[in-house]
């Protein structure tokens, strides 16, 4: 029985804390999406993304997600990182433009992924708990 109440608040704990980074993912790639300027505030959003990226996609295996949404997090991660350093080595106003629409395009995808990963917890801790 005490191991029952245990997984039910790991769960439940485990949700809150995918609910807040996928809520944080979606809302800080809203906010990427429409800079403009190549910043050390933009490189430093973008890193700091990446982690958000990084741990929605470690919390999602957590709660046993087995969909591709935790290597699909992990994968947005690593590719912020890669975008990070196309807009460091981005020397004409060809590549600061190739590196923005390419920044969209992922940010695109997390706007669009969060909130599915937030639902599908859910759907696997209500499972879990069943």
């Amino acid at each position: 029985m005490l191991s029952c109440a245990a997984l039910t608040f790991l769960g439940a704990a485990a949700l809150t804390d995918i609910s807040m980074l996928s809520n944080e993912v979606e809302t800080s790639a809203r906010a990427l999406t429409v800079q403009t300027e190549i910043t050390p505030g933009l490189l430093a959003d973008l890193a700091d993304f990446s982690g958000d990226a990084e741990r929605l996609s470690a919390a999602l295996n957590q709660v046993g997600v087995e969909q591709d949404l935790p290597c699909i997090f992990h994968d947005i991660a690593t590719d912020a990182r890669v975008r990070m350093s196309e807009f460091r080595d981005a020397d004409t106003e060809a590549e600061r433009a190739a590196a923005f629409t390419n920044l969209r395009v992922l940010m695109d995808d997390a706007i669009q992924l969060a909130p599915i990963a937030a639902s599908m917890a859910a759907d696997e801790v209500a499972r879990a708990g069943d």
